[in-house]
């Protein structure tokens, strides 16, 4: 009755839930009619921010004011400050906002408030981004008070940044685990992390919470002050949000242990399994959103793992490994959905790291207290073991394809049905059996076989990948591997035959070092002319074989016929883009021309080729300096792709490109529209696109 009045009227819903909560006398029925408020309630929200984001004039700098609470991150000399919430022009919006500079930001001290003006965009996710031309367009406002427990916070994050230039992955370490301040972390010990599936340890997170309320427990009661160990493990819970900050597995882990204390202090009794699932309630009713958030999820489900499966099984020597394996099962599925990867072992890394982090994370409480190098050098050490270990689990680690959802659905379904229906060891075996669903759905999951072609939404960048039975090859890597590689899995992608660079741009080569270093590459092909710049850098140490692009090269993979067309000379305008390799790539009757970015010169060498082709990706990006009528009337494609990203600061694809293209009848497909776009390569030469 509840799901059918939904269709129709929320409200009608509402009213019928609570009707059916009087007449059965059961909770369940009101918790439905709390969370369809609550959704309401986020709906409004989020048609509030659309219409005042669709009202602001793109064209001009929006001023955005927002309360800080972290510090800028530097990202080899780009500057990046994430606010939970912000005010553009004076309209309140709830998401947060990253702010990027390429200044050294002054710094922040106990500023409470950032007033800043950019241009404000909503990047392919979604997120809302502002871009910072200036100093003078920044300025701080406001103090924290000397009692709020954030100015503590950062008080200990400034006593000990100045030993960052002698001491500088030992001090972000320190900054992370013990002040929950996580952007002094390099991105490569971020990606190892990853990799190994251990990166939670490396932030403050519940494991931290619980460590410290123990430490508690244990002396106070040490002491025989049983009252006053609950009375301070309340006051804990209440403070170290405020300290570190409201992130899903600190609010659970504080939630938890508040509810602890408060149920001896009321003498009321309380169970593991009620607390894990009050604190659940009680994040959700605080920020519904956090239904869908990925670390929401893997935070409770690891800690409804070790719960509802684990300790059933957990009665012998042996419990550590059931504790892992049960983690291992519950997160796997998750993992696998959200970030497409997977490190076998990650649960036992886990378990092996845990003494080494916390030992780790005492030290740096220490070391906030009384700064010395001693204690930095100890906690390097302690690294470099944590490193040992996590380079073995993250040996194991690999791009898998995301489990369907229709297996997500089915899983979970199955999962709480044994939650309330069963019990004990019965229950703990049907909630496995569920959640290995997904899991065994991903690893089962068949994919074409036949030729197509595959142009990936990575943003503005350029990514491109043909395939034809058991053979692959990719045209340029995008701007990172972050959406790159998991497309790749999704599409059951595993293995390259080649991979190519048009040229050394940032967005077409940006994902590819990391690319080359998870998945196995048979060939790299470069061009030797205006190969630099920091990614041509770090391409040249990759173990895969490199082919240096000359004029005319042609090569055979598979069904997959290449053939490269390098400008023999360089021009004056723009000569990176203008060096781009051109292929025309033949799969079966059908042919491609993959343009990279060059632009009219290089457009006019080309037409002495009489390059022909059915379809074509359109150069650097939809640019008004690149697809020319008389380059367009020689290669005569039916069927034109652009690749870029959605919102982007170039403005790409340009209009007169667009109507260039559609003046010729040119079926136009674009990635910030269309998402990635798949196209069939079967079929007779000159055919229309299937």
């Amino acid at each position: 009755m509840a799901c059918g009045a939904a269709l129709v009227n929320p409200l009608v819903a509402i009213a019928a839930l609570v009707v059916c909560s009087l007449l059965s006398r059961r909770s369940l029925f009101l918790f439905a009619a709390l969370g369809i408020c609550l959704a309401l309630h986020q709906v409004r929200i989020r048609e509030a921010e659309r219409s005042a984001f669709a009202s602001l004039d793109h064209a001009e700098f929006v001023a955005i004011d927002a309360p800080l609470d972290r510090d800028w991150s530097d990202r080899d000399g780009s500057y990046t400050l994430r606010v939970r919430r912000f005010e553009a022009n004076g309209r309140a919006f709830g998401r947060p906002l990253s702010m990027h500079a390429r200044f050294e930001p002054p710094a922040i001290a106990m500023r409470t408030s950032i007033h800043a003006e950019g241009f404000l965009r909503q990047n392919e996710r979604g997120d809302y981004a502002l871009t910072i031309k200036s100093p003078r367009l920044m300025h701080y406002s406001g103090t924290l008070s000397r009692l709020d427990p954030e100015r503590w916070n950062r008080a200990a994050a400034m006593r000990i940044a100045p030993y960052s230039d002698r001491y500088p992955t030992e001090v972000a370490l320190t900054c992370a685990l013990a002040l929950g301040r996580g952007e002094r972390l390099s991105q490569s010990s971020r990606d190892a992390f990853r990799r190994g599936g251990t990166y939670h340890l490396l932030v403050f997170s519940g494991m931290q919470i619980a460590i410290a309320a123990a430490a508690i427990a244990l002396l106070l009661r040490w002491l025989h002050a049983p009252r006053a160990c609950d009375a301070l493990l309340l006051a804990f819970a209440i403070i170290a949000p405020l300290f570190i900050g409201a992130e899903a597995s600190v609010s659970r882990a504080s939630i938890a242990i508040g509810l602890y204390a408060l149920s001896r202090i009321l003498r009321r009794p309380t169970s593991i399994p009620n607390l894990w699932c009050v604190a659940a309630l009680i994040r959700l009713i605080a920020v519904p959103g956090d239904l869908t958030d990925a670390a929401f999820q893997l935070t409770y489900a690891g800690a409804g793992a070790l719960i509802f499966i684990a300790k059933p099984f957990a009665t012998n020597r042996a419990r550590w490994m059931v504790y892992a394996a049960a983690a291992e099962l519950a997160i796997t599925p998750l993992t696998l959905f959200h970030f497409h990867q997977f490190a076998l072992g990650g649960s036992l890394a886990t378990l092996l790291l845990t003494p080494l982090i916390s030992l780790m994370l005492m030290l740096g409480a220490a070391v906030c207290v009384v700064p010395g190098g001693r204690l930095f050098a100890a906690i390097g050490v302690l690294n470099a073991l944590c490193d040992a270990v996590n380079d073995v689990s993250a040996s194991c680690s690999g791009i898998f394809n995301a489990p369907p959802l229709a297996s997500l659905v089915i899983g979970s379904g199955v999962s709480l049905l044994a939650l309330a229906a069963a019990r004990g060891r019965t229950r703990a075996l049907l909630i496995a059996a569920g959640l290995a669903i997904p899991t065994i759905a991903a690893l089962c999951l068949r994919f074409p076989s036949s030729p197509r072609l595959i142009a990936f939404d990575v943003g503005q960048g350029d990514a491109i990948a043909i395939t034809s039975g058991d053979h692959a090859i990719l045209i340029d890597g995008g701007p990172s591997d972050a959406r790159l590689l998991p497309q790749l899995a999704d599409h059951g992608i595993r293995h390259l035959d080649a991979v190519f660079l048009t040229h050394a741009h940032p967005d077409h080569c940006g994902g590819l070092p990391s690319l080359l270093d998870r998945m196995r590459v048979d060939s790299l092909w470069i061009s030797p002319r205006r190969f630099t710049g920091d990614c041509a850098q770090r391409l040249l140490p990759a173990s895969t074989p490199i082919h240096l692009v000359r004029d005319r090269d042609s090569a055979n993979f598979g069904g997959i016929r290449i053939e490269a067309h390098a400008v023999p000379h360089t021009f004056r305008r723009s000569p990176e883009n203008n060096s781009s390799v051109v292929l025309r790539v033949q799969v079966e009757r059908r042919r491609l021309l993959l343009t990279g970015d060059i632009e009219k010169e290089a457009e006019r060498w080309l037409i002495e080729r009489a390059l022909r082709a059915e379809i074509m990706k359109v150069a650097h990006h939809g640019s008004r300096s690149s697809t020319t009528p008389e380059f367009l009337d020689t290669v005569q494609p039916r069927v034109a792709i652009i690749s870029c990203g959605r919102e982007n600061l170039f403005g790409h694809p340009h209009r007169e490109t667009l109507e260039t293209l559609e003046s010729r009848k040119i079926r136009i497909r674009r990635t910030d529209l269309d998402g990635s776009i798949e196209i069939p390569m079967t079929g007779s030469a000159r055919s229309p696109e299937n």
